[in-house]
């Protein structure tokens, strides 16, 4: 084992930034819960909370219920009021901006149409800054302890630079050092998709240090959780899988190839397929939304559940058999347009409950993102707080 040198002021920081990360990962602990899970001393941890609370860090919120007729512990929460997060998402469908406070909640959001290639996303980023700044939520602006930027794309090792949005035309945006010349605040930038599933891991419904955390929208990309870890891959392009070629025969993509993933499970992709289906067939009634085509589908109409039933089929075995067979993840979270339909979940689960996985699939493996249309605002905001909780303020 490596022994961890340092001063009895280094380990009282160390031992700080435990108990704020567990507080906020919990979101509610006592003092005895706290001593449990920390295998801290109770008089330590006495200690550090009272220093915590006298720093307004944590606060005492009543008594706390537990099993039992013992006597109740008083419950400790991190404070809402000590500082907050500019949290941005520059999402495939629109782009927003939110003040997070330090319990990860969010207290004030501003949102716009998607903007594309560098000059536009960055006037985008600084505008979101400075409107939140001017919200009239913050009281001074040195309450306000970072901002995390959420972004589809490659970025850099160091989470300074986007270095590729292929939906976003994107191409070496540092963000970092563009945000730093105007914000005198720490900055970080993090694939979407990935600090999603870091938010699952670390406050989700379904927690697990094994995750596969799959976003499908207008474009698609996984985050993965190994062993508690975000796994970033070589360069940060772990879970790009938006582009890997599965037809050949398949339609033209945006970034030049043929018969890419996105070319069948993306929401405009697959209302594509309706449309010429619908005309192919000259149906009465052709699909003008995706929402159109999925409640024809719930409603069981020939022509929409022959779309979508080849989709689910190309989902599971295309997409979902390789990832489960692969990584074999405890959990695989799903956003996006599937969980907007109980039916294609319900047939989806149908497929991969009968397909022939070394380790039977159980059903309850399958859950929806925690945090909806939030997924990438929290998720950003997850990361940002639990770096500067592990740094202590």
């Amino acid at each position: 084992m490596k022994v961890i040198k340092g001063n009895l002021q280094l380990m009282k920081k160390i031992n700080c930034s435990l108990i704020l990360n567990m507080l906020l990962r919990e979101g509610s602990l006592s003092r005895a819960e706290i001593t449990q899970r920390s295998k801290l001393s109770a008089t330590t941890v006495s200690s550090l909370v009272d220093e915590l609370i006298h720093q307004g860090l944590i606060v005492e919120v009543g008594e706390k219920s537990s099993p039992g007729a013992g006597r109740r512990g008083i419950a400790l929460e991190v404070s809402r009021d000590k500082g907050y997060i500019i949290s941005i998402s520059l999402g495939n469908n629109r782009f927003s901006g939110a003040l997070v406070n330090f319990r990860n909640e969010i207290v004030c959001e501003y949102t716009q149409q998607v903007c594309k290639g560098n000059d536009q996303v960055l006037h985008f980023l600084k505008g979101t800054v400075n409107h939140l700044l001017e919200s009239g939520v913050v009281k001074d602006e040195q309450e306000v302890k970072g901002i995390a930027v959420a972004t589809p794309g490659i970025i850099d090792e160091n989470g300074e630079t986007i270095v590729m949005s292929t939906l976003l035309k994107i191409n070496n945006l540092e963000v970092k050092k563009m945000l730093r010349r105007e914000f005198d605040y720490p900055v970080i930038v993090v694939n979407d998709v990935k600090a999603a599933a870091f938010a699952e891991y670390y406050s989700g419904k379904r927690r697990s240090d094994n995750l596969a955390f799959l976003s499908l929208d207008d474009g698609i990309g996984m985050g993965l959780i190994i062993d508690g870890k975000v796994y970033n891959g070589y360069k940060g392009a772990a879970g790009e899988i938006g582009h890997i070629f599965v037809e050949p025969e398949g339609q033209l993509c945006n970034c030049g190839q043929i018969g890419c993933i996105e070319t069948i499970l993306t929401e405009s992709a697959i209302l594509l397929k309706a449309q010429n289906l619908a005309c192919r067939q000259n149906a009465e009634k052709i699909p003008q939304s995706f929402d159109e085509l999925l409640a024809m589908y719930d409603k069981g109409e020939a022509l929409a559940e022959e779309v979508l039933e080849r989709t689910c089929f190309l989902f599971v075995h295309t997409l979902l058999s390789v990832v489960i067979s692969f990584m074999s993840p405890e959990v695989v979270v799903l956003y996006g347009w599937i969980n907007r339909s109980e039916k294609f979940m319900k047939a989806l689960k149908t497929r991969l409950l009968q397909f022939p996985f070394v380790v039977p699939f159980d059903e309850s493996r399958l859950v929806q993102a925690t945090f909806g249309e939030k997924n990438f605002i929290i998720g950003a905001s997850t990361i940002m707080l639990h770096k500067i909780f592990e740094d202590y303020l």
